[in-house]
């Protein structure tokens, strides 16, 4: 496939993502990992709100059968406590048609904020401000709250990649995974790190999903899909000897289900080997995977990588 054509894919899906500025009102309590206490008082709070947009963004994932069309970050630090007046944050990554939710979104966490609370005793809190994110070399569009539909943060994948360069030194690339990563081969969760061409094709399918619920269709044709997880399984492998990946279990309560489930996966850094050039078509994905996160429990927050520059 030629590289406009390609190029011409990239437009295929948007990616819009907000940082939330939130303080505490009142003492909150929080478990370590607060994506799936955040992700569950959210969807609470979206359904109190409107039960409408609740079931547009949130039901679709219900029977795992696809992805929402949303990420939410929680904070990373390892806190559980943040007493009254302490700044944190969070980060909502809308894809494609979801940007025009994003008013409903901001709506159910101040609604849960102010009315509902958060954590293990009903915490509240405020939204600050809102700032739409921009890849590091793009200019800023933000710094102001973002209350309206019409403050779109929209960015084509190709602004992505244009803004976001990958390089390849001393011919390896490195990943860092801040949250847990979960990848399955033959139906089964991988307890270590995986070679290339399985973190790729996961990327890949997710990309591709994402691009043909809520975008224009898919990104990458069967063919170049290919072509580049041939060349990933022949020419890169896994350096398991600066990989540090392990898998880290945590338990949540699942309140959908009513009962405690486990939630672990790898957390760490995984290195891959190879030559400089054989990496250079693999970059451009591995760019937009940085915003839209790889394998399951995304929507937590679970699979976000950041490609070490």
């Amino acid at each position: 496939m030629h590289d406009q054509d390609q190029g011409n894919r990239l437009h295929q899906l948007t990616v819009s993502k907000y940082l939330f500025r939130l303080r505490a009102e009142t003492s909150l309590r929080l478990p370590p990992y607060k994506g799936s206490a955040l992700h569950g008082a959210f969807g609470h709070a979206l359904k109190r709100i409107s039960p409408f947009y609740y079931e547009e963004l949130c039901a679709s994932g219900n029977d795992g059968a696809a992805p929402r069309p949303y990420v939410l970050l929680p904070p990373l630090d390892s806190r559980e406590h943040y007493p009254a007046g302490h700044p944190f944050s969070c980060e909502l990554t809308l894809f494609g048609r979801a940007e025009q939710y994003f008013p409903v979104c901001h709506a159910a966490l101040e609604f849960l904020g102010r009315e509902m609370g958060l954590g293990l005793n009903r915490g509240k809190f405020t939204v600050e401000g809102v700032d739409r994110a921009c890849p590091p070399g793009k200019p800023s569009m933000a710094n102001s709250a973002a209350n309206s539909a019409m403050d779109s943060a929209a960015l084509s994948c190709l602004d992505i990649v244009q803004f976001s360069p990958i390089m390849i030194r001393n011919d390896a690339l490195r990943i860092y995974l801040p949250t847990r990563l979960r990848l399955k081969s033959d139906g089964h969760l991988l307890s270590e790190a995986p070679e290339f061409h399985l973190f790729f094709a996961r990327l890949l399918g997710r990309i591709n999903t994402l691009a043909s619920l809520y975008g224009g269709g898919k990104m990458v044709e069967p063919e170049l899909r290919e072509q580049l997880l041939t060349l990933a399984q022949e020419r890169i492998r896994l350096d398991e000897h600066t990989t540090d990946a392990c898998w880290q279990d945590l338990p949540r309560f699942s309140g959908r289900q009513k009962q405690w489930m486990k939630f672990g996966g790898l957390l760490g850094s995984v290195t891959w080997q190879g030559a400089a050039e054989d990496f250079q078509p693999f970059l451009p994905y591995l760019a937009i995977g940085e915003w839209i996160h790889v394998g399951g429990k995304s929507s937590f927050g679970l699979g976000k990588y950041v490609v070490e520059r």
